[in-house]
């Protein structure tokens, strides 16, 4: 408790992102990572592996884009350091010991900013109840020198906190409706900024009893459910599952288990969207 809160109190970010809960998100993910690193370590290295056979792919070696990067702990720094001219991370919040875990590469810099171009908007509209955004975002649309960009199990994310700050000025529906085209805006800006692109994500989870809950209690699996609001995405690479909660994490009889999808040229598979799981 007491890293987290020194990490809350010295992290830079903007007062938009600490004052909706983005900063103290980030911290308490950092957290369960510490608390439950063993069990992400499969997923960690998948990630990372997939980040790297993507950026191969890259015709161009100056300039590769990560978003959803500000934990960096799944993130290769130091082979995409070495592989480009010049590494950005682009999140809404960097925190402190993200920071330091980058400062030994000098090509590596950081964007502070919300991937969605929605979140400056949302404290008016939840004060007036106003009507949610529809916007496409615009970052780098325009910098010829990209060359690679990675999605990075950001995707299912990008609605979270918007929908619990929205919570109580919208209803259940405008604020899914919102979700959705967040994850939509964010799949079709992937399919249109400059190099080639890859999008690593989960898309459903569920909940599994731990064998002494399975014994004892009789319990037995949930049905899956789905993460991206409805969006249902074409054929990936390779998938595999995340033990992203384990028990007693967020339940002492369950563990919470994320399918995660890996896309090694997103525009190509945008392209195929016809066939889809």
């Amino acid at each position: 408790m007491i890293v987290e809160f020194l990490e809350y109190t010295i992290t830079p970010c903007s007062a938009i992102a600490r004052s909706m809960g983005f900063l103290k998100s980030s911290i308490e993910v950092r957290a369960r990572y510490r608390r439950c690193c063993a069990a992400w370590q499969a997923h960690l290295d998948h990630t990372r592996e997939s980040i790297l056979e993507a950026a191969r792919l890259s015709k161009g070696r100056r300039k590769a884009v990560l978003f959803g990067a500000g934990l960096v702990h799944d993130i290769p720094i130091r082979e995409l350091s070495g592989m480009f001219e010049e590494v950005v991370l682009v999140d809404i919040v960097h925190t402190i010991s993200s920071r330091l875990q980058t400062a030994p590469f000098g090509n590596v810099s950081r964007i502070s900013a919300d991937v969605t171009e929605t979140v400056d908007k949302l404290p008016e509209l939840a004060r007036t109840n106003g009507k949610l955004p529809n916007h496409m975002p615009q970052l780098l649309l325009l910098d010829d020198r990209v060359d690679f960009t990675v999605s990075v199990n950001l995707l299912s994310q990008l609605g979270w906190v918007p929908g619990w700050y929205l919570k109580r000025s919208h209803s259940k529906s405008a604020i899914e409706e919102f979700q959705r085209h967040l994850v939509e805006a964010h799949l079709e800006y992937l399919r249109i900024i400059p190099g080639h692109t890859a999008l690593i994500t989960d898309y459903q989870w569920q909940t599994l009893p731990t064998p002494d809950a399975q014994t004892r209690l009789g319990l037995t699996a949930s049905e899956p459910w789905d993460v991206l609001k409805g969006r249902r995405l074409p054929a990936p690479d390779k998938t595999w599952d995340w033990d992203i909660a384990p028990a007693p994490e967020r339940d002492p009889d369950y563990n919470f288990v994320a399918s995660v999808a890996f896309f090694r040229d997103w525009k190509d598979s945008f392209q195929k969207n016809s066939q889809v799981f």
